[in-house]
């Protein structure tokens, strides 16, 4: 049985492409998956549990949740994916390396069968993920390990946006849009904020970082952020952080797009350039993120509480 299973647009990108390389643009929509008798709990015994999983794509990577658990003496497995998806899987089969997943994605009112092989490695999990011809890979680890390591996934509402800010400005027919979560002020990852040593990325715990789209290649002060760097046909998205430099701030651009506060990667950095800072006399509650145009001219403007930063940039020529 399928619960709250609606698209995002935070991963459009992902959706649209999985809707065009599938069997979803047939005629007749897919049936339901069949499977002939659902699995005694026990021989799943090595899924049980709760799991961190990491889903691998070409425009970066999802955090998501499973948990293998007993549903009166047959296998159950409760699914969650960075907004996309929140589905109780029954359709369970053991495999000759593991355990094989299956259930269709509702789309647009269009459904999209998925399968989801996974098989253990050492004390975690790998295996793939398919929609038509799309494919990811993925990994995962216990909850108590993700935790450990100061990785927190926490399950949010499938489709909802009424925790995001958003801010969007179009030259020329090219867009470019900002998107943040709303991060309270004060609160846990703000007050991050004023213990951050020289050289460290902010990594909000109980959010994603900035994300950013442009359809147009970008020229700030220090950084060059290209349009297209996943592919011809699609905007440029990054990643934003915030990184205390010296007794300032820099802002940088990563191209891992959709992923946990806590999973910065330097090695995928795709640039930094310095912030301007000052302190607000009227504390912005929750993050909020603002883009403004002049012409070729852009401003760039993160508030949060007391705190503001801004970089302006130039559409490059």
């Amino acid at each position: 049985m399928t619960r709250n299973l609606h698209s995002t647009p935070s991963i459009l990108t992902l959706l649209t492409a999985i809707l065009l390389a599938g069997p979803a643009l047939a005629q007749e929509p897919p049936p339901e998956p069949a499977f002939a008798e659902r699995l005694d709990t026990a021989e799943i015994e090595p899924f049980l549990g709760e799991w961190v999983l990491e889903v691998l794509t070409q425009q970066g990577s999802l955090n998501g949740l499973i948990t293998f658990a007993d549903d009166d003496g047959k296998a159950s497995a409760d699914f969650y994916l960075s907004r996309l998806a929140d589905v109780v899987i029954e359709n369970i089969s053991r495999t000759e390396t593991g355990v094989q997943l299956k259930w269709n994605l509702d789309f647009g009112g269009q459904l999209v069968p998925v399968e989801m092989d996974l098989m253990r490695e050492g004390d975690g999990l790998t295996g793939k993920l398919e929609a038509g011809f799309f494919n990811a890979d993925v990994k995962g680890v216990t909850k108590e390990a993700a935790e450990a390591a100061g990785i927190i996934v926490e399950r949010q509402p499938v489709g909802d946006d009424d925790d995001l800010a958003r801010s969007r400005v179009e030259v020329d027919g090219q867009a470019i849009r900002l998107r943040v979560d709303r991060l309270q002020a004060p609160g846990p990852d703000y007050d991050e904020l004023e213990s951050l040593a020289d050289g460290e990325v902010l990594g909000p715990i109980y959010g994603k970082p900035f994300k950013f789209w442009t359809d147009a290649d970008l020229a700030f002060e220090d950084a060059r952020i290209a349009a297209h760097n996943h592919g011809p046909t699609y905007p440029g998205v990054y990643s934003l952080w915030l990184k205390r430099d010296g007794d300032g701030w820099k802002l940088v651009f990563n191209h891992l797009a959709d992923v946990w506060g806590t999973m910065h990667m330097a090695e995928h950095d795709a640039g930094e350039t310095p912030l301007a800072f000052r302190t607000l006399s009227e504390p912005a509650e929750h993050t909020e993120g603002v883009l403004e145009m002049d012409g070729a001219a852009g401003m760039l403007t993160i508030r949060w509480g007391t705190m503001e930063w801004s970089a302006p940039f130039q559409i490059a020529e």
